[in-house]
């Protein structure tokens, strides 16, 4: 037998699959969402719930943080780190050379962190 392959969102989900949904993540999905990209290049957040006539994928919404690259988070990560520089050493060969930053930069941080909250 096979089962029919449903894409729904969450808001339209019958009682019956609701309830199924609800049991099969009693502490939450988001471990579960699944990024699709539709060919249209539309990007769409789903979770997968199979029962016993239909596998679904229930589309969820999801709120993507886009405000902070990745460069921007390590640069106020390590902002007033004295010493937090590696120096690589230049195309024309050698070792890279790291300076020992100890622990005084993780209480440096966690300082920094705690006067931002």
């Amino acid at each position: 037998m096979n089962k029919k392959k449903v894409i729904i969102s969450y808001h339209n989900l019958t009682a019956e699959v609701l309830d199924a949904f609800k049991e099969k993540y009693p502490y939450g999905y988001s471990d579960y969402i699944t990024k699709i990209t539709k060919p249209n290049n539309d990007v769409i957040y789903v979770v997968p719930l199979d029962t016993d006539d239909a596998a679904y994928l229930v589309k969820v919404d999801v709120k993507v943080d886009t405000k902070m690259s990745e460069e921007d988070f390590d640069k106020l990560l390590f902002r007033g780190v004295s010493g937090a520089v590696d120096k690589v050493a230049d195309s024309e060969g050698g070792d890279a050379e790291h300076e020992d930053l100890g622990t005084d930069h993780v209480d440096a941080i966690s300082e920094e962190m705690d006067d931002s909250e």
